[in-house]
């Protein structure tokens, strides 16, 4: 996905991205990712993604590239528990 920006904020709450990439994760058995020449917004939502238990960790290596480790355990929970993910998709 090259352009994730979505500048409407009724759209930033529609969790599409945090689905989009879980679905991503679970799908490739991911275990990082790298955002290459970053946005703000990709910064935002790495962060946003570690709070929501899918990164384990985000980090800037040189070169201004995201690196975010998966939380691998957390995101299999998620994709087997549609109690978790209803949870996820829904918080306010």
């Amino acid at each position: 996905m090259r352009d994730q920006e979505v500048y409407g904020g009724q759209l930033r709450q529609k969790r599409l991205m945090t689905l989009m990439h879980l679905f991503l994760l679970h799908r490739y058995g991911s275990r990082s990712v790298h955002y290459v020449s970053p946005t703000d917004d990709n910064q935002h939502q790495t962060e946003g993604m570690k709070r929501l238990g899918l990164f384990s960790a985000v980090s800037t290596d040189v070169g201004q590239i995201i690196v975010a480790d998966v939380d691998e355990e957390r995101v299999e929970d998620l994709v087997n528990d549609d109690a978790a993910r209803t949870k996820l998709i829904t918080r306010r």
